[in-house]
């Protein structure tokens, strides 16, 4: 199973929560909410097989749907901070401000270096993680 195909149900979801939650704002201009809303659609319609699959799995098996889903979100946020990091370097380079760098850079560094830590002890000790996780879930009849 691709990234794409374990995360686009939760990412999905969270951007139909999102887009609700958009539309009850009053301070939003109309435009931006319709620009909101195509955007949704723009995404549900690229990755609507994904979603739809994901769907399937949900409704098969819950406990397993919500493990991938957190490996695969796991793995999207591992590369996104492989993204993140050159575009906030240069960003903190050309800002005005010395206050960005002076809470920026902490707050990222902690949350890498603990996300990595998590990320490699996960990439270690898969079963046992799992095995953690099943605990937290509630049975199923």
């Amino acid at each position: 199973m691709t990234l794409i195909a374990q995360i686009a149900f939760p990412i999905l979801f969270l951007w139909f929560v999102g887009l609700l939650l958009s539309f009850f704002r009053k301070d939003l201009e109309p435009h931006w909410k319709f620009f909101f809303f195509l955007l949704f659609c723009f995404y549900l319609i690229q990755f609507f097989p994904y979603f739809l699959q994901g769907i399937e799995r949900w409704k098969g098996d819950p406990k397993t749907e919500i493990i991938v889903w957190l490996t695969g979100m796991a793995q999207a946020i591992y590369v996104f901070l492989f993204l993140l990091w050159p575009i906030v370097l240069i960003r903190i380079f050309y800002s005005a401000s010395g206050n960005l760098s002076k809470t920026l850079i902490p707050v990222l560094s902690y949350f890498t270096i603990l996300f990595w830590v998590l990320f490699f002890l996960w990439s270690i000790f898969p079963k046992e993680w799992n095995e953690i996780l099943q605990s937290f879930m509630p049975k199923t009849p």
